[in-house]
């Protein structure tokens, strides 16, 4: 037979497992970018990982000089388009606070 303490503790972990249930049924949504080379173009998608997308988020095109290249918005189906630039680039993704992603130039596919 449990002693009283053991119950105890066993009833208080029960009570902390069922108080932190709330918590952990939300989901943690982390942005995520990716883009790739299309026809001379280069075209970049963003979202969530619980799949929803990020339309009107911000994107801006950086040289390694931290000169801006390009400014623009994700569109309604959270993608852009835009021409290669010249040079060493990354790509920040902005959709708003904590929903940040940073691509490096060397890290699109086909480049």
């Amino acid at each position: 037979m449990p002693s009283v303490l053991t119950s105890i503790t066993r009833a208080a972990m029960w009570l902390l497992l069922l108080a932190s249930a709330p918590v952990l049924a939300h989901e943690v949504h982390i942005p995520i970018g990716k883009c790739w080379v299309e026809a001379k173009d280069i075209l970049c998608e963003g979202g969530e990982s619980d799949g929803h997308p990020l339309p009107d988020a911000l994107i801006e095109v950086i040289a390694y000089d931290e000169k801006t290249l390009l400014a623009g918005k994700l569109d309604d189906h959270s993608r852009i388009r835009f021409k290669r630039p010249a040079g060493e680039f990354y790509i920040l993704l902005d959709g708003g606070p904590g929903q940040v992603v940073e691509i490096d130039w060397k890290d699109i596919k086909d480049i």
